[in-house]
């Protein structure tokens, strides 16, 4: 391993919807680490700062390989707390993290730079379920979640009074685009492929993200040449605009009537899991998943 680095820190668990689809990449990432001759002093965070922050310095971690997702730990949140203590940590730094961790101003600084995103807004929840006038069929969403938590393809109106809206009171409204669902990674700034995500029922929620045949990943996509040219390039532009570090995953929905490409959200933190996207796109261009490991540990720093 180069830069000196021994001793690793992968962060597991979290205290999101998203812990257990942590403790599966972490399970790999663990075994990637060891694979690759250093030792590993893994931590479960379950959001005990202290306790976290307590292991940090008894351990002494040459750099954190951060495999939480959502809450706290893809926020922006921990990244903050390795910079306050000076130690490198895979992924993105506090700003991309917290920037693209926000739906609504990630989708407003894409916009704003030339890339097509779908028309959105927020509401405020009580007041949008009694009068709810965003064009069906539309798509609502908590602000900052992931794994398609909370997600619901609204065609009615009436379909609102059978959501238990459990998130606060904030609400992400955007236009339902039809078409394909796909996904570009990027990895040391350069967009890897573009894979088309065909659900066998359903959306892609977080069943068939997670279930092994409940979804099939098409790569390369099957798509014109300009949708995958424009695909890798706004992957590209989106990743640089947030100031991602290593890697990140675009998600697009490609409107094949209309010929028009839209970003949903970038993710600062792809999962690493048997089913996930990023290894998998890395693995078709010739990285095989120790490799892609060893390029995240590598390449780790902190916000000085």
């Amino acid at each position: 391993m180069g830069r000196n680095i021994r001793k690793v820190c992968v962060l597991k668990g979290g205290d999101s919807f998203e812990r257990d689809v942590s403790l599966m990449s972490a399970k790999g990432c663990v075994n990637a680490v060891q694979e690759l001759g250093c030792e590993v002093c893994d931590f479960d965070f379950t959001g005990d700062i202290a306790a976290l922050i307590s292991h940090v310095k008894w351990e002494k971690p040459d750099c954190v390989f951060n495999a939480l997702y959502g809450g706290s730990g893809e926020n922006g949140n921990i990244q903050s707390l390795l910079n306050f203590l000076k130690v490198p940590y895979s992924h993105s730094g506090v700003v991309a993290s917290s920037v693209a961790m926000n739906k609504y101003i990630s989708c407003e600084l894409f916009g704003s730079n030339g890339i097509r995103v779908p028309r959105s807004r927020l509401e405020k929840w009580t007041d949008f379920i009694k009068k709810p006038d965003f064009m069906c069929p539309f798509v609502i969403k908590p602000v900052d979640s992931g794994s398609s938590e909370g997600v619901y393809i609204i065609n009615n109106y009436s379909e609102l009074s059978n959501i238990k809206w459990t998130y606060n009171d904030i609400v992400f409204v955007s236009e339902y685009i039809p078409g394909l669902e796909l996904t570009t990674a990027v990895l040391n700034d350069e967009a890897l492929e573009v894979t088309n995500i065909i659900t066998t029922s359903g959306f892609y929620d977080y069943n068939n993200k997670y279930t092994d045949g409940g979804a099939v990943h098409e790569i390369p996509a099957n798509i014109p040449d300009f949708v995958r040219h424009e695909a890798m390039s706004s992957a590209l532009k989106a990743h640089k605009l947030l100031g991602c570090r290593c890697t990140s995953r675009s998600d697009f929905r490609y409107n094949d009537v209309t010929k028009e490409l839209f970003l949903l959200e970038v993710n600062t933190q792809p999962g690493l899991t048997s089913l996930s996207l990023l290894p998998e796109q890395a693995k078709f261009v010739g990285i095989p998943f120790n490799k892609l490991i060893q390029y995240m540990i590598e390449q780790s720093t902190y916000d000085k």
